[in-house]
């Protein structure tokens, strides 16, 4: 089979996981970005499409414009929000289309993005948002995948076009899991063996790591709240990692004794920051609500809340026999749930239970 994943950009390098899962079990497949990502996580076909990506100029425009994608409507509810732009966002995309339409059928001729049995399209998103190119692939008997993220769907809503002609909605968002029926679980794929270990010796400090996308979506100003308050009377820093690659990010992680991932909901849970922290051997501090907790009831995890994030981080400052008790536990749970080709052998066993894959 030929699968391609279809992605504005390669959040995280998880995409890339998914192209080696399929290529391990025996499919050929291919990840076609719009945008080279910030963190400089590494490409299969980046189209480097103009107007679109994170320059400052373009972000500046969607808030002037009010940009849907900039809008929080999400409820809690399962009510579907859709994407609904404003009249001045759609001239500027309309206009984005006019330029996007030779460079994206050039494209198809140069890689073949037509000769694919499977497309996943990440965050819901294809090409046009109209989707007007989902269509046609509809029309030619492919078979469409939206994965979602997270934010697509809090934030900008579902693009109405692609979530009408999906076939197999996915996420590994806990949140979104619960809130839409149509929408099935999938735990993200990781390579902890790409991932160095913690250095074995701490320093004096106690070096708490707190790596943020987006500050309100974490809680950062509460962590960061925290462990300033705390430094006043114990030997603990801040290493905040922020707009910086991938590699060093990784490096200045593996040097702390604690990640804090995020206190500012339940549902939200943990993502590829924590994965990496668990891989490496730190004791990592998140918030899981009770039916996220009864989800994964053999997590490694060291839970807080706002409320409780002081006092916990003070007691795993104080207590190291604490802090490698969470911190042993979390790589072999890293591999049993989310291995990258224990992630891919789910996928395609749910491929053959749509009879999209013959096989055992």
């Amino acid at each position: 089979m030929r699968i391609l994943h279809l992605s504005p950009q390669n959040y995280t390098g998880v995409l890339t996981l998914f192209v080696r899962g399929h290529r391990s079990l025996g499919h050929e497949s291919n990840l076609v970005t719009f945008y080279r990502s910030k963190n400089l996580y590494s490409d299969d076909i980046c189209l480097n499409l103009p107007f679109v990506g994170p320059m400052e100029w373009l972000w500046a425009l969607k808030r002037l414009v009010k940009s849907g994608s900039l809008r929080v409507p999400f409820t809690g509810t399962s009510e579907r929000i859709f994407w609904s732009p404003s009249r001045v966002e759609r001239v500027l995309m309309a206009m984005r289309d006019l330029a996007w339409i030779p460079l994206i059928a050039r494209a198809r001729r140069k890689h073949g993005l037509d000769d694919f049995q499977i497309y996943h399209l990440e965050g819901g998103m294809s090409f046009f948002r109209d989707g007007r190119d989902v269509r046609r692939l509809k029309a030619m008997g492919k078979k469409i995948v939206s994965n979602y993220h997270g934010l697509d769907l809090r934030m900008r809503g579902a693009i109405r076009p692609v979530w009408e002609a999906t076939d197999l909605h996915t996420t590994c968002e806990f949140d979104l899991f619960r809130r839409f029926p149509e929408i099935e679980y999938l735990f993200l794929p990781f390579d902890p063996d790409r991932m160095p270990k913690a250095a074995e010796k701490g320093p004096e400090r106690i070096r708490v790591c707190h790596a943020p996308r987006i500050r309100s979506v974490k809680g950062t100003e509460d962590i960061v709240r925290a462990v300033e308050n705390l430094s006043r009377s114990l030997p603990v820093e801040l290493v905040l990692i922020e707009d910086m690659p991938h590699s060093e990010a990784l490096r200045l992680k593996a040097s702390c004794q604690i990640a804090v991932d995020q206190v500012a909901s339940g549902d939200m849970g943990y993502g590829v920051n924590s994965l990496e922290s668990l891989s490496m051997g730190i004791c990592t501090v998140t918030n899981l609500s009770e039916a996220y907790r009864e989800f994964i009831p053999d997590h490694p995890f060291c839970l807080v809340t706002r409320e409780t994030l002081e006092k916990t981080l003070r007691g795993l400052v104080l207590d190291a026999d604490l802090r490698k008790s969470y911190a042993v536990s979390g790589p072999p749970w890293v591999r049993k749930r989310h291995h990258w080709r224990s992630v891919a052998e789910h996928l395609h066993a749910r491929y053959r239970q749509m009879g999209w894959e013959i096989g055992d």
